[in-house]
């Protein structure tokens, strides 16, 4: 019977959202067939380019990308796309949340089948929910950080290019040809967005878009402004490439300077929580009464707040801006 109940509970939500799905008015879904029928872009089409894509994927995949434009609208779809695009995760974006979909209701669903516990259940489905978005979160951080590493030599390497005569976009492909990635490929996207007949600024301003970079910011602006009133591009490039690295050696003299501030902000926190590990083995019916006391769950919970706004702090103090 415990059983019986979330699955009827998952059926209804999916029904639900299935039926959002379909409360588009008749006309709009007369006009789309239209459209598709002009365009061959219908899913019977045997030229239509999207269906031969997905016949050389595997089973999975294509029942992945189904679910996910089933799911959620195209606005979340293409806004979901973007955030892996910018993480370098090789997903579309039906794909992903058709994944975040299944963990969120597929891990509550297996904790109340496997050990009836409810609030596990709760705690699973929003570790699911959270799991794959704070991953992309990640990625996103770490490859603007290894495109801030490149930025340096890449500028060198678009002054020297500038230097010996090519041109702008010549320089730009100089860089996808011997930089690694991910600069490399950021770069080759503007040259592709460039050659299907965007300007040079469009294709610019869409790479700041996709990285979070103020390094990046700060040569798309100058690059742009130079483009309108002139000037020599590679003495620019130069200037802001030895402002950068006068930045990138500031940063590390001052996360060195607060590296005591850090380990102490991470040892105060981690600091209760091993001593009541350490209490937990030696003598757990000492802590006992603060897991079942209703003063003692007050008290835990007083200790996490208090615990959560020292370690904000600190770390306020210890991140000073460049």
């Amino acid at each position: 019977m415990t059983l019986v109940i979330p699955v009827l509970a998952f059926l209804v939500v999916f029904l639900f959202l299935w039926g959002l799905y379909w409360q588009r008015s008749e006309a709009a879904r007369a006009i789309d067939h239209r459209l598709k029928v002009y365009t061959g872009t219908l899913a019977h089409s045997p030229w239509n380019p999207a269906k031969k894509q997905e016949e050389g994927l595997p089973a999975w995949q294509q029942l992945m990308r189904r679910a996910g434009k089933t799911l959620a609208p195209r606005e979340w779809v293409l806004s979901q796309e973007a955030e892996l695009t910018r993480a370098g995760i090789p997903m579309r974006g039906e794909e992903f949340l058709a994944l975040q979909f299944g963990l969120t209701a597929g891990l509550p669903l297996l904790t109340v089948a496997v050990a009836q516990n409810i609030p596990a259940a709760v705690v699973f489905g929003l570790l699911g929910y959270a799991g794959p978005k704070l991953f992309v979160s990640r990625g996103k951080a770490q490859r603007s950080q290894k495109f801030n590493d490149q930025i340096v030599d890449a500028l060198t390497v678009m002054a020297n290019s500038l230097r010996a005569g090519f041109s702008f976009m010549q320089a730009m492909d100089m860089v996808c040809r011997e930089m690694p990635p991910p600069i490399a490929e950021e770069f080759a996207r503007a040259l592709r967005e460039i050659n299907l007949g965007k300007s040079p600024e469009e294709a610019m301003t869409n790479l700041t878009k996709r990285i979070a970079s103020e390094d990046l910011d700060l040569v798309v602006t100058a690059v742009l402004i130079q483009r309108q009133v002139g000037g020599n591009l590679s003495e620019i490039l130069d200037i802001i490439s030895d402002t950068i690295r006068e930045r990138i050696r500031i940063k590390g003299e001052i996360r060195t300077l607060t590296a005591q501030g850090r380990i102490s902000g991470m040892v105060i926190a981690l600091l209760p929580v091993a001593v009541a590990g350490i209490l937990m083995v030696v003598s757990a019916d000492y802590l006992q009464p603060l897991f079942t006391d209703p003063i003692g769950w007050a008290l835990i919970g007083a200790a996490v707040v208090s615990e959560m706004i020292g370690w904000l702090m600190i770390k306020k103090i210890t991140n000073i801006e460049i």
